[in-house]
């Protein structure tokens, strides 16, 4: 019986060097480790451990990546606190990799070429998932994982079984990652991939950008899945290519290789859909809550921060206006977005219909930029929307595409995007 990718993933990773199959419980030789903003929370454990000044040591400075992000320029004392303390650490350890920017760590990550086909990386924080989009093994970790991690460059894991989901159908002229994955938990519930891997083919992946990806692959989490991994092509290859001179052996799945279940979409036959509060698979189809007047409407995160998000708000603004009342924020998920964005002329359109840019970062999909209020409405392209996520737990969130989401934002409610871009 052949292997699936994280099978094959975790056999070339395993430290006996012997084959793995589902179920195993195996101790891996790891290619990188993730530290953003929060770092401070292992330097704590640490201290707690006996080593007064902190982490001993880090097995390989390369492969340590110092990624101070979430909320730069720094929104309280607190934080900017830490963000000293965290480049003396990084001083300290003798970290090679560190970046302090306004941004989101693991939209950095892709940026920087740091994660490569083939590659077991870990990291502080849930959406490391999202690594996956570049056929990287990729999962979050605790913070106690991540201090052993970071010391001894190996980490045990038991090897997942596979959900093997099958994407079929066009590519439209928009982002429909966003609307795959709330159709998937709507259908199949949000935790379908529960501590599983999730391989993603079909006809509609190779015409998927990394973008989109990206999103689907960061979303795995949101279903509970340890991995979300895309096979490698020649996307894969052309975004890499300038971004990292870091050889690498891209994985795929034998042809008899055994899944857990798997799971056949046509996206043609796909409707608009959006989560509504306060869970992300409380899915319908987005007619289901139409006319549900809004105050805000939200895209950014390391789900739906990326450039083909904001080019389609950009694009369906053209010759309209956001409507009087509604709050639209956008956020970049890193600094090279924002500049491509800036590049394109993106940033121009967003300001002159009435749209709000804001900093880089984690802000807008947490409670720090842009609150609502006790009864207010938002809807939003970003990770989550369980209660209280942006600000009064009185609020009522709903996740849609970016798409969905600008229609929203112009009609002043909740709408099917055909009925207010007709180009589409």
């Amino acid at each position: 019986m052949g292997q699936t990718i994280a099978e094959k993933l975790l056999s070339r990773h395993n430290l006996t060097q012997e084959p793995v199959k589902a179920g195993d419980i195996v101790d891996a030789r790891i290619d990188g480790a993730m530290c953003h903003y929060h770092f401070m929370d292992v330097h704590k454990l640490a201290v707690q451990a006996g080593f007064t000044e902190g982490i001993p040591r880090i097995w390989d400075p390369d492969k340590v990546f110092f990624l101070v992000d979430h909320h730069q320029p720094a929104l309280s004392q607190s934080i900017a606190d830490d963000n000293a303390a965290i480049r003396k650490q990084a001083e300290r350890l003798g970290v090679k990799i560190y970046y302090e920017e306004p941004g989101i760590a693991h939209q950095m990550i892709l940026d920087y070429g740091l994660a490569r086909p083939g590659e077991l990386v870990v990291g502080m924080d849930s959406h490391t998932i999202g690594y996956g989009a570049l056929n990287v093994g990729a999962t979050g970790i605790s913070r106690n994982d991540l201090m052993y991690a970071m010391i001894f460059g190996e980490l045990w894991f038991q090897a997942p079984s596979t959900v093997k989901v099958v994407l079929n159908g066009r590519q439209p002229g928009y982002p429909i990652a966003k609307d795959i994955m709330l159709y998937l938990a709507g259908k199949y519930g949000d935790d379908f991939a529960q501590n599983m891997s999730i391989e993603f083919a079909g006809s509609l992946v190779p015409q998927l950008s990394i973008d989109g990806r990206a999103c689907l692959a960061t979303h795995g989490v949101e279903v509970a899945a340890k991995f979300a991994i895309f096979d490698a092509d020649e996307k894969t290859r052309d975004f890499l290519s300038g971004r990292t001179d870091q050889a690498y052996t891209s994985l795929a799945a034998d042809a008899d290789a055994e899944y857990e279940k798997e799971i056949v979409v046509n996206v043609d036959e796909m409707p608009f859909v959006v989560a509504k509060p306060h869970q992300f698979g409380n899915v319908v189809p987005v007619d289901d809550v139409k006319g549900v007047r809004i105050d805000q409407a939200l895209i950014g995160s390391c789900a739906n921060g990326r450039y083909e998000d904001i080019e389609i708000a950009a694009r369906m603004l053209k010759g309209r206006k956001v409507a009087k009342g509604v709050r639209f924020v956008l956020s970049p998920a890193s600094q090279q977005v924002y500049l491509q964005c800036l590049k394109a002329g993106l940033v121009e359109q967003l300001i002159e219909s009435g749209a709000q840019v804001v900093t880089p970062g984690c802000g807008v999909c947490q409670p720090k930029v842009g609150f609502v209020s006790a009864g207010e409405v938002c809807i939003t392209a970003t990770t989550r929307n369980f209660k209280g996520r942006k600000g009064s737990p009185d609020a009522d969130l709903y996740l849609g595409g970016p798409l969905t989401v600008t229609a929203a934002a112009i009609a002043g409610e909740i709408v099917n995007p055909k009925e207010v871009f007709h180009e589409l």
